[in-house]
């Protein structure tokens, strides 16, 4: 009985060292005071020196919790015998050595000691369970690779007075979601930080942080966006810094000192906006290659050059707003299969444009080059191009000089017309705003060129080319080529007799995008006229007219000749002023057709019609009529079909009110 008795006590004894132990130590005596060496947690107090790590990660293979909150690690120098680093090395105290913990692969929790004031190259490195870890206030410096393939790592709070950062400190922590990086001093972000955390979703970046090193997020897949506080101090995005990451939004709003972004720092991304802010001075080679997802990109006015790569493979960007007038240099594969632009415009101040640099832009149509002198080309520039095909538009003295040159001689060279001149008189200033105006609501043709009218380039004559000639007299540089866009905002009109003959209807838009200019179609019953139109406060510097194009067809156009947009986001736009030969009854009615608005940068946007109860109230959103020459097929909500192969435009014509699909598409006809 008293044996059996022995051998519980002793295996009992066993099993609690093999789960924990507690020891005080003086530095290098680790290994002599701990006589277990297979405990899974282990508390020390005392000193610890490089030597003592050494006996951990090498020895302690078991171990899962180690707490080191009341030991001390003081300095060490190395010699030749002891198994550390070749050589003679020096260990700084408060410092958790060179590869400390590293390959502890059991490892899943560390309380760090209290005096702590860095951590070592590679110390946790390939501490795959390790799941959290929390730094001391005294903590200054994380090394090179300290935490690199930390597997089960899933939240890391840089805070307190940590400054530096090291490269690949957290990279391949595959686990980990959240980071905040937000300490109370300056810090700088070492290369790869957090590259391949292919889970990080959640990335807070404070004020004090100074620069991303190269790679920082590279190939960080879950990552859509960072939280830049405001008042960030960041001046440098290094190469590479979001390469192949999720990214789908980039703020850059609250970063005033930034001032350079690194080669490939944002190639193959997910982007969609992008706005690179006037204080960014230097753009390296790639910066967005092949960024697919990108559709809105703004650059700085002042940017003179594309470096190589830049935006290569950026294919669907709307129009080209990164020709800027000051842009002086195309680097080589700048804007390499950008496929979809059919217009490109080469501002003046070109003097060279790269080796393949505008190479694929397979829908190119038409060129017009506004330099004089003929820009200097590198090899293939146009490759892939059916130059033959493409029209480019040049200078009158420029002309035979283009002819002559190599590789542009192969367009179809001719003399370009000024964009906005629609009198044709050389200049391009109010009196063409006038003459289109005119043009517009009262289709007076006297003192214009029918040929010019489209300033806008979207195809057809509307308030979008008004904007367009006084984008061009205030000096703004819109999107080259605008679209026309889906309307997708709340229009409501309100009737109310003043007298039995006489009515007044406000129009009210609650809209989601800043427009500056607006312009309707007015059909009315015979007996019912437009007496004129008021404009609201939010129209403040806008003007606005009206005209009778046919009988009983009215246009009404509203603009501003500073570019201004509608102020707010909702309330009356415009109350139009009708009056009728008889008592208006509850069965009249007026139609706004062909609703368009228009934004600074020149983009139409647009829905067909909305017919208005003069006493009562209608109202019209989510209309997605397209104006496109394509035939569309009408339905009901019941799936039959009511009408086959008409024009958009035209397709819920004479309908009763109800919902139908056009093309696809819901409409509502009130």
């Amino acid at each position: 009985m008293f044996k059996r008795f022995y051998l519980l006590a002793v295996l009992l004894a066993a099993v609690l060292h093999l789960q924990a132990a507690t020891v005080t130590s003086t530095a290098g005596k680790l290994s002599t005071v701990l006589t277990y060496h297979d405990s899974q947690s282990l508390t020390v107090n005392g000193t610890l020196d490089a030597r003592d790590f050494l006996f951990i990660a090498d020895e302690l293979r078991y171990l899962k919790n180690l707490d080191l909150t009341n030991a001390t690690i003081v300095a060490y120098n190395s010699t030749l015998s002891d198994g550390l680093l070749p050589g003679e090395y020096h260990y700084a105290a408060n410092t958790l050595p060179y590869c400390a913990l590293a390959g502890l692969t059991k490892l899943q929790t560390v309380n760090l000691p209290t005096n702590l004031t860095a951590i070592g190259y590679g110390a946790f490195a390939g501490c795959s369970r390790l799941t959290n870890i929390t730094f001391p206030a005294s903590l200054k410096t994380i090394g090179d690779d300290a935490f690199n393939s930390c597997l089960s790592l899933k939240q890391v709070t840089i805070a307190n007075d940590i400054n530096y950062l090291g490269s690949k400190a957290f990279a391949h922590c595959v686990s980990l979601t959240t980071l905040v990086l937000n300490p109370n001093g300056d810090i700088v972000i070492g290369d790869e930080a957090f590259a391949d955390c292919r889970a990080l979703n959640n990335v807070t970046i404070g004020t004090t942080v100074t620069s991303l090193g190269n790679g920082t997020f590279n190939n960080c897949i879950a990552l859509k966006k960072v939280n830049i506080l405001p008042g960030s101090n960041i001046e440098d995005i290094g190469d590479m810094a979001f390469y192949r990451s999720g990214i789908e939004e980039l703020d850059l709003e609250y970063t005033p000192h930034l001032k350079h972004l690194g080669a490939w720092a944002l190639a193959k991304t997910k982007l969609k906006n992008f706005t690179i802010p006037t204080h960014v001075k230097s753009l390296d080679e790639g910066t967005l290659f092949y960024a697919k997802t990108l559709t809105n990109l703004e650059v700085p006015q002042t940017l003179s050059y594309l470096s190589d790569y830049m935006l290569a493979g950026c294919d669907h960007i709307n129009g080209t707003p990164f020709m800027t007038q000051n842009m002086s240099y195309i680097g080589n594969f700048a804007i390499f299969n950008q496929s979809q632009h059919p217009k490109i415009t080469v501002p003046q101040r070109v003097y060279y444009i790269g080796t393949h640099a505008m190479s694929g832009i397979t829908e190119l149509r038409e060129i017009t080059s506004e330099a004089l002198k003929v820009p200097a080309l590198g090899d293939d520039v146009w490759a892939g191009i059916n130059q033959s095909a493409v029209k480019l538009y040049v200078k009158e003295e420029s002309l035979n000089a283009y002819q002559a040159a190599e590789q542009w001689q192969d367009f179809l060279v001719d003399v370009a017309q000024l964009r906005g001149d629609v009198n044709s008189d050389g200049f391009v200033n109010v009196t063409d705003a006038t003459c289109l105006r005119r043009y517009l609501i009262e289709g007076i043709t006297d003192g214009i060129n029918l040929n010019r009218t489209d300033v806008a380039s979207n195809g057809r004559t509307d308030i979008a080319d008004i904007v367009a000639i006084y984008n061009i007299i205030n000096g703004v540089r819109p999107a080259d080529y605008p679209s026309n866009l889906w309307f997708e905002d709340y229009i409501e009109a309100l009737g109310a007799i003043t007298d039995t003959r006489k009515a007044n209807i406000e129009i009210s838009l609650n809209n989601t995008i800043n427009y500056t200019a607006f312009q309707f179609d007015i059909t009315t019953p015979s007996h019912i006229t437009i007496d004129g139109a008021t404009l609201s406060s939010r129209c403040l510097g806008h003007e606005i007219y009206v005209g009778k194009v046919d009988d009983n067809l009215y246009r009404l156009v509203c603009f501003s000749p500073a570019s201004d947009d509608i102020e707010g986001y909702d309330g009356r736009l415009v109350t139009l002023n009708i009056s009728s030969t008889q008592n208006i009854g509850n069965n009249d009615y007026i139609t706004l057709r062909r609703i368009y608005f228009a934004d600074y940068q020149e983009n139409v946007y647009y829905n067909n019609n909305l017919n208005i109860n003069i006493i009562g109230i209608s109202a019209i959103e989510n209309i997605t009529a397209d104006e496109s020459d394509q035939p569309v097929d009408v339905y009901n909500t019941q799936g039959q079909l009511l009408r086959q192969n008409v024009l958009p435009s035209q397709a819920t014509n004479g309908l009763p009110s109800g919902i139908y699909i056009v093309g696809g598409k819901k409409v509502i006809v009130r």
